[in-house]
C-alpha cells in the first residue's frame, strides 16, 4: 500500500459540458500543501467560495454527489474523486467556474489523463488510512453495503442487479491498485435506464448527455446509444458493473482516507456509499 500523500507536480486544466445540467465549465487544478486535502473554489462566485471535497460537506446525493458550503455548491464530483483515490492524491486546489464538474466521457478517463500529465508528485507525510477491523456496513431493502478486514489492502466486490429486467446479475471483483483501477475501472461509462427519461425530462436535467458519454439501457436488456438510438458497443465486458464500482470508489474517497479492507456491494448506489463513507469517518 502506497503510504505518503501526493499532490500534482504543476497547474492543468480541462473544460468540458456537465452530463445533468448541460452548462459549460473550466477545472483548474493547482498543487496543494500537505495535509490541505481536496476542495474545490468557486471562482465564479463573490469571494471564491471553498468547499471541502469531504462527506461533511454533502448536501445531497440524489443521481449524483452534490458538496455545499453556505450557497456555493458543485456537483457531479464522484468521477473526478474516483481519479483522485485511484492516483493515490490526497491534496489538490480544484477551481471551477460554474456548479458542475465536467461529464468528459461519462468516465474517469478524462481525469486521470490530465492528472497524469500534471505529474503526480510525493509530500512526504504519512497518508491517511482506515483500516477496517471488524465488519460494518449499511443497508436499505435489498441493496447493502459490507466493509470487512482484508489485510491486503482495498479488494472490492459489487454485484450489479436489476431483479432479472433490463440486464443479468452482474458481479466484478478487483483487488485495488493505480495500476488495475487506470486499466480495468477508470474508463467505464456512466450509464442510465430508459425508464430514467420521463424523470430527468420532468426535472429538466440530462442536457449534457451525449452518445459519447453514456449509455442506455433498456427493459429487454439492449444497449443504445442515448441520442441516436444506434447499437451501444462497450469498451470491455462488465463495463456498466465497473462504472459502479469506479462511483463506490469515488464516493468513499469523500471520507478523505484510503481504505484498507474487503467491501462487498450488491445494488448500493450514491446513498448507500456515502453511508458507509460517514461511518468510517465517525470511526476515525
Amino acid at each position: 500500500m502506497v503510504n505518503t500523500q501526493k499532490t500534482i507536480g504543476q497547474e492543468i486544466g480541462c473544460a468540458g459540458i456537465g452530463m445533468f445540467r448541460g452548462e459549460n465549465t473550466t477545472l483548474h487544478f493547482k498543487p496543494a500543501l500537505l495535509n490541505s486535502g481536496i476542495s474545490f473554489v468557486r471562482v465564479d462566485l463573490p469571494n471564491r467560495p471553498r468547499i471541502s471535497a469531504h462527506v461533511g460537506s454533502l448536501s445531497s446525493n440524489y443521481r449524483r454527489i452534490f458538496l455545499k458550503r453556505g450557497d456555493a455548491e458543485v456537483e457531479c464530483v464522484e468521477h473526478l474523486m474516483a481519479a483522485l483515490a485511484g492516483l493515490g492524491i490526497d491534496n489538490i486546489e480544484i477551481e471551477i467556474n460554474g456548479s458542475e464538474v465536467p461529464a468528459g466521457d461519462g468516465s474517469a478517463q478524462l481525469f486521470v489523463e490530465i492528472l497524469k500529465k500534471a505529474e503526480v508528485v510525493d509530500l512526504g507525510g504519512v497518508k491517511k488510512v482506515f483500516v477496517v477491523k471488524e465488519p460494518m456496513g449499511v443497508n436499505n431493502g435489498n441493496a447493502s453495503i459490507l466493509a470487512i478486514p482484508y489485510e491486503k489492502g482495498l479488494a472490492l466486490s459489487y454485484t450489479l442487479d436489476f431483479n432479472n429486467s433490463f440486464l443479468q446479475q452482474q458481479t466484478y471483483d478487483i483487488e485495488v491498485t493505480e495500476e488495475s483501477f487506470c486499466r480495468e475501472i477508470a474508463s467505464a461509462r456512466t450509464f442510465g435506464l430508459s425508464t430514467y427519461i420521463e424523470e430527468f425530462r420532468r426535472l429538466g436535467l440530462g442536457k449534457g448527455v451525449t452518445d459519447e458519454n453514456s449509455i442506455m439501457v433498456h427493459e429487454d436488456g439492449t444497449m443504445t446509444k442515448p441520442v441516436s438510438q444506434r447499437p451501444a458497443e462497450l469498451r470491455f465486458p462488465g463495463e456498466l458493473v465497473r462504472h459502479k464500482i469506479l462511483d463506490l470508489i469515488g464516493d468513499l474517497y469523500l471520507a478523505n482516507v484510503v481504505i484498507q479492507g474487503r467491501i462487498i456491494a450488491k445494488r448500493s448506489g450514491h446513498s448507500l456509499n456515502v453511508r458507509l463513507a460517514e461511518m468510517i469517518v465517525n470511526n476515525l
